[in-house]
Formats: structure tokens, C-alpha cells, sequence
């Protein structure tokens, strides 16, 4: 039938072209963004899993990120470390020099070099530090802190000892001054705590309760010294401070126990039993005779129980038969000052929330226990110096493991990352020879498709030749 109104080929051939056209812009899409998904109207499964998978590329990306920096700090922590470690041993060195040199001026630039060298310490732990971060020197903190100072005053003078105490690193011990000249020795104990852990300011703040506000390791628990009080004899009294947990104290001259920890003094400097553990401020006394030898300190020798801390504050030498000294103890809350404190630096290493947590190190000359080095002796010295080569070692030997473990993951990390990008890929790239093909077989439906209407809107044209006149 022949209509003008009705056309059924011409709109046939409208339906064609439309959805020629649109198959042509469907691969023009494709080519143009490379993907032959791009949003949930062309497959909405697809679009959302690799939208997933675009998530945890970005969250990697910034893992990694993370961890970059991460190694920078760290490779600021180790060579400062390295450094610290190289002037560490150089002060021991010298320390050994003063024990071959009893010439006054040459003792006193030896003294004047290690305390440069002790200078350069500071210097180098206060500025390994990398975008804020300094693994060396801890982080600045307000503190509140106590202060408490023991005095012993005795009859005769007591050349120096040792500093001798198994604290924890909240804590520490310093001479105020020293019975080198005068009669008595006095000693400064510290313990601090940040502000936001110690809130209110406490009224006492002993080591160990400072251990339970905030826990923290006690360096040298256990820990044995030698001393030579001097050519004079007499009743040596030693305040020992065990604070909560029960520690022991045992003094040993020429093999024989003397004195120790729970023991009652005995006269002449004759043996005694073993220590057992006691807490609180004790006074241990013997009597000292030089020709016996040097005496010799030991603490907790049967092992350390946990969350010991201790200290000797004070001694006092005295003429054998005198009252026994006790120690004047004075404590005394100070304000808030700013510390600086060790921290735990977190780095995240996976999706999952797995951490790789970096401990920093108080390496700066007080951290090590090499603060008022000037005075002591060789020996003292050697001391002090062996046991930081111990925390530098340590210290190390810690930053070393966890930038080879954030090397390790960070390696891991890139490799997944990569397979991440792989299986969008396959997910959504087009195949761009594919599209390209049926681009070009699209435009030709297209072009077909426009001719089909063409022939199509020409039929009407039929009806006007029925209305032609006969010649």
C-alpha cells in the first residue's frame, strides 16, 4: 500500500542510522579514552571491581610514598649513627692514653679532646634530622619531674666513684658534686615524665612509678664495678636506694663478701652471706682496707626481676667504731620543662594496616652516658665509653633491620602494585586494533544506513506519477 502519512522502510532505515551512529560513537569513545569501560553505564560488575582496584593502587601509592620517606629518616638515623659511632670509639682511645700519661698538661688536653669529640656527639644527634624527624635525639616534650638530692657527709674524703644505678630511661643519674677536696658527696636524681602521661604533676615520682606511667627499659639491671677507695682506711657506709621491686647489692674485696643487701654489717671486713633482695633506701657499711685491694660492686648478680630499678646515691668514708652516716634526702618537684624523648616511629607497609614500628635512640652525649666525662678517671672513663659502644652498636644494629625490612616491603609493595595495574588493565583497556576495525565498520553502517533513508523517503515521490495527465 502507498501512503504518504506512513512510511514503515524510512523509519526502519531512522532505527538503522541511529544505532550506527551510536556504535560509531561507542568506539570513538574507546579509541579517544583507551578503555572500553568507562563508567557503570557501559558494565557496572566491571566498572565497580576495577574502581576497587583503582582504591588500593592510590592507597599503595601512598604506602610507598610513606616508606620513601621512611628510608630517607632512616638513612639519616644510621650514617648520624655511624658518625656517633666512629667518635665513640675515638674517645675511648683516648681514654687509654690517660692511663699511660701522669703529666698534668697532657692530661688536660687529652680531657680537652674528648670533650670536643663529646661536643661533636650533641652536635650530630641534635642534626640528623629529616623532615622533622630525628631518630637520634628523641622528640622535644614537655616534662614534669622530680628532683632529689642525697647527702653524705663523711670524716674523710672519698676519692670519686663511678656512677652506679640500673635505671630506666626516664630516668638519670647525675654527681652534683664530688668528694674529691671536700667531705661529702652529693648526688642529683631525676626522673621525668611527659606532661601529657604525668597529669596531674605527681607529687613523688620515683623511678619505677615513672615505669608505670610510662614503661620503659632499665638499662644495665645487672651490673658489676671496681673501685679503689684510696689509701685510707676506715667504715665505708653506701646509700642504696632499691625504690619498689627488690634488688641486691653485694661488695666483694680480695674474693671475700664484705658486705651485701640484707646482711647485718660485720667488723674487720669479714665475710658475710649472700644479699637478698630488699626495696626502699637501705645504708649498706663494711669496713676498708686498702691493702686488700680494690673493692667490687655487684648488682642483682643473680639476674634482674622485672621492673627493677636502683641506684647508689651516696658514700661516705669514716674512722671504723663512728656512728654509721645516714643520708640526707631532699626531693623536690620541679615544673614543666621541655626533654627530649625517644618515640616510636610507625610506618604503614600494607593494605591490611601492617606496621613497621622504628624505636629512636637517645645518642646524644647524655644519652650515652658521656655528659661530665671532664674529671674522671681513666678507668671511669673506659667505662662509660664501653657501655655506650654498646648502645651505638645497639642502636645500629636496630636502625639497619627495619631499613632492610622497609626496603623489603617497599619492593613487595611496588610488585603488587604493578599486578594491580595489570588486572585493571585487563579489566577495562580496550584492544585498540579491535575497536579501530569496528570503528570503521560502524562509519560504513552509518553511511549505508543514511543511503537506506534516502531510498526510503524517496517512495512517497511514487504517488505523484499516479496523477500525471495522459498526453
Amino acid at each position: 500500500m502507498l501512503s504518504v502519512n506512513t512510511n514503515a522502510a524510512a523509519a526502519q532505515a531512522v532505527r538503522a542510522l541511529n544505532d550506527a551512529t551510536a556504535e560509531v560513537a561507542l568506539h570513538q569513545q574507546r579509541i579517544a579514552t583507551g578503555r572500553k569501560v568507562n563508567g557503570t553505564k557501559d558494565d557496572s560488575a566491571t566498572y565497580i571491581i576495577a574502581q576497587s582496584l583503582r582504591g588500593d593502587v592510590g592507597v599503595r601509592s601512598a604506602i610507598s610514598q610513606n616508606m620513601a620517606r621512611a628510608s630517607s629518616v632512616m638513612d639519616v638515623a644510621a650514617s648520624g649513627a655511624e658518625r656517633i659511632s666512629d667518635l665513640v670509639n675515638q674517645i675511648k682511645a683516648k681514654a687509654y692514653g690517660l692511663t699511660g700519661t701522669n703529666d698534668a698538661g697532657a692530661r688536660r688536653a687529652i680531657y680537652e679532646d674528648i670533650n670536643g669529640l663529646v661536643s661533636q656527639i650533641d652536635t650530630i644527634a641534635r642534626s640528623a634530622d629529616f623532615n622533622g624527624t630525628n631518630m637520634l635525639a628523641g622528640r622535644k616534650t614537655p616534662h614534669f619531674s622530680t628532683r632529689t638530692e642525697t647527702t653524705m657527709a663523711g670524716s674523710y674524703v672519698l676519692p670519686i666513684y663511678p656512677p652506679m644505678h640500673g635505671l630506666p630511661n626516664n630516668t638519670w643519674l647525675a654527681q652534683h658534686s664530688n668528694s674529691v677536696g671536700t667531705t661529702h658527696t652529693r648526688f642529683e636524681l631525676d626522673t621525668s615524665l611527659p606532661a601529657d602521661v604525668a597529669t596531674p604533676a605527681p607529687a613523688s615520682l620515683d623511678p619505677e612509678t615513672a615505669m608505670q606511667l610510662q614503661p620503659a627499659s632499665v638499662q644495665q639491671p645487672s651490673a658489676t664495678y671496681t673501685y679503689n677507695p684510696g689509701a685510707q682506711a676506715g667504715r665505708i657506709d653506701v646509700a642504696f636506694d632499691a625504690f619498689g621491686v627488690g634488688d641486691t647489692m653485694e661488695v666483694m674485696q680480695n674474693g671475700v663478701r664484705i658486705a651485701a643487701t640484707g646482711q647485718s654489717y660485720t667488723p674487720g671486713g669479714g665475710a658475710v652471706g649472700a644479699a637478698s633482695a630488699v626495696s626502699g633506701k637501705q645504708v649498706v657499711s663494711f669496713d676498708y682496707d686498702p691493702a686488700k685491694g680494690d673493692l667490687t660492686f655487684k648488682f642483682n648478680a643473680g639476674g634482674a626481676p622485672a621492673g627493677s630499678a636502683w641506684a647508689v646515691t651516696g658514700m661516705a668514708l669514716s674512722p671504723v667504731g663512728s656512728p654509721i652516716v645516714q643520708p640526707t634526702v631532699t626531693t623536690v618537684l620541679n615544673g614543666s620543662d621541655i626533654r627530649y624523648d625517644t618515640f616510636d616511629y610507625d610506618v604503614t607497609t600494607s593494605l591490611t594496616g601492617d606496621r613497621n614500628t622504628i624505636r629512636s635512640r637517645d645518642v646524644t652525649a647524655r644519652g650515652l652516658g658521656l655528659a661530665g666525662l671532664d674529671g674522671a678517671d681513666a678507668g671511669t672513663i673506659v667505662d662509660a665509653v664501653t657501655r655506650a659502644q654498646g648502645q651505638i652498636r645497639e642502636a645500629l644494629s636496630h636502625f639497619g633491620s627495619k631499613a632492610r625490612a622497609l626496603d623489603g616491603a617497599a619492593s613487595f609493595n611496588s610488585k603488587l602494585g604493578d599486578v594491580l595495574d595489570g588486572a585493571i588493565g585487563e579489566l577495562v583497556d580496550a584492544d585498540l586494533a579491535k575497536e579501530a576495525a569496528q570503528l570503521q565498520a560502524a562509519q560504513i553502517k552509518q553511511q549505508l544506513a543514511v543511503k537506506a533513508l534516502a531510498i526510503a523517503n524517496e517512495q512517497p515521490k511514487i504517488i505523484l506519477s499516479l496523477f500525471d495527465k495522459v498526453a
